[in-house]
């Protein structure tokens, strides 16, 4: 998970797309459903560099980009293990992987 994390942003994302593994979004859709505020540079920047990486791959219809989790099996394995997490659990992980964050995700 370490591998494709680049900040809560990129976690948050992966979990979306676990939520959703068969569905693709707009960019536009992912804002919305993520966004609550002024974190949508983060968002936009966590999701450019996940398609960089191969986490999510991206399709185009009508001159629209839409995103999608990725169709490897371990990628896809990791990001709908991350839907499943209870709230709990989801706090846990991102103080493992970002401690610097402290109570700053509850």
């Amino acid at each position: 998970m370490k591998e494709y994390d680049s900040g809560p942003y990129s976690l948050e994302l992966i979990q979306f797309f676990g939520w959703y593994p068969d569905a693709r979004f707009s960019r536009l859709a992912i804002l919305h459903a993520l966004s609550a505020g002024g974190e949508k540079r983060y968002i936009e920047k966590a999701l450019s560099e996940l398609v960089d990486r191969g986490v999510v791959k991206t399709y185009s219809e009508n001159e629209t980009p839409f995103y999608s989790l990725s169709d490897d099996a371990a990628t896809r394995k990791m990001a709908t293990q991350l839907a499943r997490l209870e709230w709990g659990e989801w706090q846990g992980v991102l103080r493992r992987i970002h401690p610097s964050l402290g109570n700053a995700v509850n």
